[in-house]
């Protein structure tokens, strides 16, 4: 056998042996992490009914993702005023509670919606918004877990070139694995900063953000547009351990 068949043949023995081999193939063998600093980004649902409070935020000086509810008294002008500095924009879509007495507001879907109706409230809802680059659930804790139905409702956020990220309102949220089978950009939120309405309870879920961005490089919060809120994010900013982490919008961990 001359040099140059031994080579060849030795250079097709090693790669079947990788393609044979039990080495675990991750993400993480293609696409490093980011460098820098880990980093947080924040998500502001329920914008629409007050604009005053959701402009409340921009004072914090940081990158904040809007969602705004659709077809609110408030929600186009919202979209655009909170739009103007640069921040990012995505639509808040209202899916179906499980509570019968819990009203999701306008422009939402329900469970026993048709495929076409579905399509047509979530499409419109998206043209109505300016500058929408994502969606997440507003409620949805009955929705979320019908993965033929969230299927239905991100045909149209994947046809518009849009990301998603699940809320989370139950933890049988299938909405996150079906925007993944179905080949989409999506993430799903790692806390909500203000269950408790109380500005040092806001600070300790903060502090619980930074921890889990430490850990796993990035983390996601979810606040709402409350006054609570925005003092504990205010108060979190002003404390040492703010100082390791990134403040970016969801697009940037995406």
């Amino acid at each position: 056998m001359d040099r140059r068949t031994f080579l060849v043949k030795s250079a097709g023995l090693l790669l079947g042996s990788l393609f044979v081999s039990r080495i675990p193939v991750s993400a993480e063998s293609f696409f490093p992490p980011a460098a820098g600093p880990p980093r947080i980004a924040l998500i502001i649902d329920d914008i629409g009914f007050n604009l005053r409070r959701a402009e409340q935020f921009l004072k914090a000086d940081i990158p904040i993702t809007f969602s705004v509810l659709p077809r609110l008294c408030w929600s186009v002008e919202s979209a655009l005023a909170l739009h103007a500095p640069g921040h990012e924009i995505m639509l808040h879509q209202p899916m179906e509670p499980f509570s019968t007495e819990v009203d999701p507001g306008p422009g939402a879907i329900f469970v026993e919606d048709r495929p076409e109706c579905i399509h047509h409230v979530v499409a419109e809802n998206i043209a109505t918004l300016p500058n929408v680059v994502g969606v997440n659930n507003h409620m949805g804790s009955k929705y979320t877990q019908q993965p033929k139905k969230m299927g239905q409702a991100l045909d149209v956020v994947r046809n518009r070139g849009l990301f998603f990220v699940d809320s989370l309102t139950t933890g049988h949220s299938t909405a996150y694995a079906c925007a993944r089978q179905m080949g989409m950009s999506t993430i799903r939120r790692d806390l909500f900063l203000d269950n408790q309405r109380e500005v040092p309870s806001v600070i300790r879920q903060m502090k619980r953000l930074r921890a889990r961005a430490l850990k796993h490089g990035s983390a996601i919060g979810i606040g709402h547009p409350r006054p609570d809120t925005v003092e504990g994010i205010m108060r979190f900013l002003e404390t040492p351990e703010s100082r390791d982490v990134a403040f970016v919008y969801i697009s940037q961990i995406l």
